[in-house]
């Protein structure tokens, strides 16, 4: 069974890319298009499962969304499970968590744009095999 993943992602040709290429490798997404969005669907997710882990493998932030940014949302969700996985997928590279708290920098993941669909997979697929379970 492939990976559950949730896509912070307001640009619709990104997201619109991330859905086939997640897609291809078997693997499940839900893109949210704003920041809000995203901690909806996240917590609308936590409330549906019934064993209390993580509902998704991983998220996969943009750092610049509508409504709230990217550190904002993945605040918001290490708030709701502080062991859940996240990636920001940006161009702004490490600058981006200046501003975030220590616990912040520590529970999260930075991927600097440009790079290839492909790579991203690996590096989720990776991330995730690393990982404790939900």
């Amino acid at each position: 069974m492939g990976l559950q993943i949730l896509s912070g992602e307001d640009n619709e040709f990104a997201a619109m890319q991330y859905k086939k290429i997640f897609e291809k490798y078997q693997h499940r997404i839900t893109i949210a298009k704003d920041g809000d969005d995203c901690v909806a669907t996240y917590r609308k997710a936590l409330k549906e499962s019934a064993d209390g882990q993580t509902p998704f493998d991983i998220v996969l932030l943009d750092f610049i969304m509508p409504k709230k940014n990217g550190v904002r949302v993945a605040k918001e969700i290490l708030d709701m499970k502080p062991n859940q996985r996240i990636i920001f997928a940006s161009a702004f590279g490490t600058g981006i968590l200046d501003d975030a708290s220590a616990i912040l920098k520590d529970s999260v993941e930075i991927l600097q744009k440009p790079f290839s669909l492909d790579f991203l997979v690996k590096k989720i697929e990776n991330a995730c095999t690393l990982k404790t379970p939900r």
